[in-house]
């Protein structure tokens, strides 16, 4: 049997601490909206643009944790409590034991180590809390962020699924499917 960490608050990391998306945090989600390429590579492709009418009813479905059973969503704030990006669990299983995640990190934090780290927290709590199995990571193939960003959690490429959206006007090639299992 493995230790139980309880030397720090749960929701804390080395870089980052989670926390209940609350609804001003969707202002900077709003001025993110113009981040194109992010928003592409979050949902394969490039949406309508936000209203503050539609980050409102976001917000009053899923803040504070409203309707976890379908995603549980947090605001990701460094330690100093400046608020850098959102993450999710979604698409949970609870039959089969499977879920995936939804991060982002706003433009200006990029590559600073907080997506991994935030990342660790939400798998921790996914399988050691909800005793979930296995985590699911859907990306599109030139998504080389993604994929680093997956082997870096100790995730391993399953398969590809070809040609099953368009991006840009152009048939995406393959989508890399990876995932990590709990070991527990």
């Amino acid at each position: 049997m493995s230790q139980v960490e309880t030397s720090r608050y749960f929701w804390e990391g080395k870089l980052v601490r989670l926390r209940p998306m609350k609804r001003q945090d969707l202002e900077l989600w709003l001025e993110e909206d113009v981040d194109s390429e992010g928003v592409r590579c979050l949902s394969y492709g490039v949406e309508l643009p936000k209203s503050k009418i539609s980050a409102d009813k976001f917000a009053e479905q899923y803040a504070d944790f409203n309707n976890s059973e379908k995603r549980i969503l947090f605001s990701i704030e460094t330690l100093d409590g400046e608020l850098v990006g959102g993450i999710n669990i979604h698409t949970m299983n609870k039959k089969n034991g499977t879920f995936e995640t939804g991060t982002r990190i706003y433009r200006k934090y990029r590559g600073l180590g907080y997506a991994d780290d935030a990342k660790r927290i939400i798998l921790r709590y996914a399988f050691g809390e909800l005793r979930f199995q296995k985590y699911n990571i859907k990306c599109i193939e030139t998504n080389e962020g993604m994929k680093r960003h997956a082997k870096r959690l100790g995730c391993q490429e399953e398969g590809r699924i070809r040609y099953s959206f368009s991006v840009n006007g152009v048939k995406a090639r393959l989508i890399c499917i990876c995932s990590k299992r709990n070991k527990g």
